[in-house]
C-alpha cells in the first residue's frame, strides 16, 4: 500500500523525534537549534516549534531554481550548505522575514500525532531524499513512472512513459489505486484511460474492501489534492494546515490493520514527494539524473531529504533505518517481489548502482514477523485551527493547482459521460471557478 503526501521535509515533519527524545536514532533536529541557522541580510534564522497548525499565507518555494538557493552549494568546496531556505522565502515573497521565518518551523508531536505514532511504532527512514531537487511533477513522475519528462512544473501534457500501471499489467500484478478527490494521475494524459476505469476507486470503499479481504497485490492511496475540487483537500501540501492530513494518514492505517489476514502480509509506504520548500539539514548526495524533455536537463543530487516510514509486521518495531532510499527504491522492492531478477527499467538499474547507492526499501524489512497486534493510533479529535471559508473555491492562477484545472477541463471536455459517473464533483467546481472569475473580472 503506497500512500504519497505533498510537500513536506523529513525535519519539517519528524524532526521533533529526536528534539523531543521520542526516537534519539532518528536524525531529526537536537539543540542547541543555533547549529542550524539560515543566515539572511545579516539575520540568523533558526529552526522553532510550531506553536498553532494554522494554514500558511501561501505555499512556499520549491520549483527547481528555489530549491539551487535553499541548498547553498558552496563555491569554495562544492558542499551543499543547507542554509538557502529563508533566503529562498524571502525572494519569492519580496518581503523581510518574520524572526520565525516559515521555512524554519518544524511540527512537535502534538500536531502531528498520527506520523509521530507510526515513526514510533514501525520503521523511520531517516535517509529517504526526494528523486530529483525540484518540485511535485519531477519527483511524482520519477516515483510512479521512473523517469522525469520535466524539470519543473508543466502546466500541461505530461509524459508517462514506463508508467506503474502498464508496468503491473504487463507483469500480470493486480492493483487499485483508492483516490479521495481528483487523481493526480490525469495530469498526465495517457493515464486517461486508467484514470476513468474500474481499478481507480473511490476511497469511501478503502475500509470496507480491506475488511473483506477484497484486496490486489498494490494498492495506491491517493488523498484529495490542494486545489482541486470542492472537496476537503488533505494531500498536506502547503498553506493547507496539517490536521486534515493526520486524520487522512489515521484512516488510512486503520483500514490496513482491519483484517489480520490481510495486515499479517501487508507493507504500507508512508511518504512524501519533495519538500516542498521547509528547511532540512542534512545535505542530499550525489546523483545523476537527466529529463527526457525536448532539451534534456541534468540534475547532479537528489532532492531534498523526505519524510519516510515503513508500516508492518515485517519491520522491526520502533526501527531507523539508515539506508539511502530514494522514490525508486519503492520501484527496485516491487520488482524484487514480483519479477525476481528483472529490473523495473535498465535505466532503473542504472541509476541505482551509482555511487552512494540507492537500496531498494527491502533493507528495511526483518526476516521475521512481528506476531503482536497491530497497535491501535490514538482515537482523540485531531483540532485543525483553520479560518471559515478558507477552503472555498478560489481560481488558481499558477503551479500544480492550474495544471490540475487545466486537466481537468479537457477531461470533462472530451470524456463528459465518464466523469459525471467518476467524478461529478468536477462539474460544480468548473461552474464555481467561471463564476469567481467572472466576479473578479478575469474572465
Amino acid at each position: 500500500m503506497l500512500l504519497m503526501f505533498e510537500n513536506r521535509s523529513f525535519d519539517h515533519m519528524l524532526g521533533h523525534l529526536s528534539y523531543q527524545g521520542l526516537q534519539p536514532l532518528a536524525d531529526g533536529l537536537k539543540n542547541p537549534l543555533a547549529q542550524y541557522e539560515n543566515l539572511y541580510k545579516g539575520g540568523a534564522y533558526l529552526p522553532f516549534p510550531i506553536q498553532t497548525d494554522l494554514q500558511l499565507p501561501f505555499d512556499l518555494p520549491h520549483e527547481f531554481n528555489e530549491v539551487k538557493i535553499q541548498l547553498a552549494r558552496s563555491s569554495v568546496n562544492g558542499k551543499l550548505n543547507m542554509d538557502g531556505f529563508v533566503e529562498a522565502y524571502a525572494m519569492k515573497t519580496g518581503q523581510q522575514p518574520n524572526p520565525e521565518s516559515e521555512p524554519m518551523g518544524f511540527f512537535t508531536d502534538k500536531d502531528v500525532p498520527v506520523t509521530s505514532f507510526l515513526a514510533r511504532e514501525f520503521c523511520t527512514c531517516d535517509r529517504w531524499f526526494s528523486s530529483v531537487p525540484s518540485s511535485t511533477q519531477p519527483n511524482r513522475s520519477m516515483a510512479f513512472c521512473g523517469e522525469i519528462p520535466v524539470h519543473q512544473t508543466k502546466l500541461q501534457g505530461l509524459s508517462a512513459n514506463g508508467n506503474i500501471f502498464k508496468w503491473m499489467n504487463d507483469h500480470k500484478i493486480t492493483w487499485r489505486v483508492y483516490h479521495d478527490g481528483f487523481s493526480f494521475f490525469t495530469l498526465y494524459p495517457k493515464l486517461w484511460r486508467y484514470v476513468l476505469g474500474p481499478k481507480f476507486r473511490n476511497y469511501k470503499h478503502l475500509y470496507s474492501d480491506m475488511l473483506n479481504n477484497d484486496v490486489p497485490q498494490v494498492i495506491l492511496v491517493e488523498p484529495s489534492y490542494h486545489g482541486i475540487g470542492p472537496g476537503q483537500p488533505n494531500d498536506n501540501h502547503a498553506p493547507l494546515a496539517i490536521g486534515w492530513g493526520e486524520d487522512f494518514l489515521r484512516k488510512t492505517y486503520q483500514a490496513a490493520i482491519v483484517n489480520p489476514e490481510v495486515w499479517k502480509e501487508l507493507l504500507m509506504v508512508v511518504y512524501y514527494d519533495e519538500h516542498g520548500g521547509f528547511y532540512d539539514h542534512v545535505p542530499p548526495p550525489a546523483c545523476k539524473s537527466t529529463t527526457t524533455e525536448e532539451v534534456p536537463f541534468n540534475f547532479d543530487s537528489l532532492g531534498v531529504r523526505i519524510p519516510g516510514i515503513l508500516i508492518s509486521p515485517w519491520v522491526r518495531p520502533g526501527s531507523v533505518c539508515n539506508e539511502l532510499f530514494d522514490h525508486t527504491s519503492v520501484l527496485q522492492f516491487l520488482a524484487e517481489k514480483f519479477t525476481p531478477g528483472i529490473p523495473y527499467s535498465p535505466d532503473l538499474e542504472a541509476r541505482a548502482n551509482q555511487s552512494p547507492k540507492i537500496s531498494s526499501i527491502s533493507v528495511a524489512l526483518s526476516d521475521q514477523q512481528n506476531l503482536a497486534d497491530a497497535p491501535q493510533p490514538d482515537s482523540a479529535p485531531i483540532l485543525v485551527r483553520s479560518v471559515l471559508g478558507d477552503t472555498t473555491c478560489t481560481p488558481p492562477t499558477e503551479g500544480i493547482p492550474l495544471s490540475f484545472e487545466l486537466s481537468a477541463r479537457d477531461l470533462m471536455a472530451r470524456f463528459p459521460e465518464k466523469v459525471r459517473v467518476k467524478y461529478p464533483e468536477l462539474f460544480r467546481w468548473r461552474d464555481e471557478l467561471d463564476l469567481a472569475r467572472k466576479r473578479t473580472g478575469q474572465v
